[in-house]
């Protein structure tokens, strides 16, 4: 039989790259924002049961950490039931579903990197709407796939290392926490790590929870020093050279909390498919080197 996808958040950051790869080889359904209203089961009814498909990835969610703070009903809908109604609705097909999920399941509490063992403790709404969507996910097929992903950025759609050169631009002095951890997750590495799992494994696609992220561990002081050094060397001028680290605590505009450390372990992904994701700095460099023309 062939492998027919479809990808739901085919707009977004990881979505549109993914579907572009997969789109090219197999055929592929993308549905973005416009198309299907994921806080509306009718909806999601109505869009999918007519289709025919053997996979369906789930790149959609609201990931907006401090408006799910307030917004938690809508963070539940989009994070959890939408797919959870997604995940029954391919059960009744017999099509696999990769869920996205987040670093932020867990509490941070641990000292170092964490495996897909640890117990998930989600510290904010988001963190809660996304693990309460693994656990939908998985409870309608355990052959299902969850990626847990961090600190997300490629092309097509700004992300953090675009947020810090433009600050840098504006600004000589920036400061960013220095006592919060994670691996930083580029889309153009993330799906081939995803195509691996879900089509590269002979027989069937990986099941259960895998973490998904560049290697090392890095601040985000650490990381947007990258990026201005980066982009200094790609020519782009810039007011600010050093970021000055600050604790977290600090940072007055944040209402949702956020795992100190989040850093995560993907040697599990390693032992299924044999490959070693790339360090984040090697990662953050191409891309601020490809994204360096379009700057003006």
């Amino acid at each position: 039989m062939c492998d027919k996808v479809l990808i739901i958040g085919a707009s977004g950051r990881l979505g549109s790259v993914l579907g572009t790869r997969l789109a090219a080889r197999l055929p592929t359904v993308m549905l973005g924002h416009k198309d299907l209203d994921l806080a509306s089961p009718a909806a999601i009814d109505g869009a999918l049961l007519p289709l025919d498909f053997t996979h369906v990835i789930i790149t959609a969610a609201l990931t907006a950490v401090d408006y799910c703070e307030n917004n938690r009903d809508e963070a539940f809908a989009v994070n959890a039931e939408a797919p959870g109604r997604i995940a029954d609705i391919a059960a009744r097909k017999g099509a696999h579903v990769t869920y996205i999920s987040t670093d932020m399941v867990f509490d941070g509490m641990k000292s170092g990197a964490y495996d897909e063992a640890d117990r998930a403790n989600p510290l904010s709404v988001y963190g809660k709407s996304k693990l309460e969507g693994e656990h939908r996910v998985l409870d309608a097929c355990p052959g299902n796939l969850v990626a847990r992903v961090s600190w997300v950025f490629g092309p097509n759609r700004p992300a953090f290392p675009e947020w810090i050169i433009q600050q840098s631009r504006e600004q000589p002095e920036i400061s960013l926490p220095g006592d919060k951890s994670g691996n930083p997750t580029f889309t153009m590495d993330l799906i081939e790590w995803l195509d691996a799992l879900v089509f590269g494994i002979p027989e069937k696609p990986a099941g259960g929870i895998y973490h998904l992220c560049n290697s090392n561990a890095c601040t985000w002081r650490d990381w947007g020093q990258l990026c201005i050094d980066a982009a200094s060397a790609a020519g782009i001028p810039l007011l600010a050279g050093e970021i000055r680290g600050v604790p977290m605590a600090s940072v007055a505009a944040f209402v949702a909390r956020r795992p100190p450390n989040s850093a995560l372990n993907t040697r599990k992904f390693t032992r299924a498919t044999g490959i070693r994701p790339r360090s984040w700095q090697e990662a953050t460099r191409e891309h601020v080197s490809q994204q360096a023309g379009t700057i003006p």
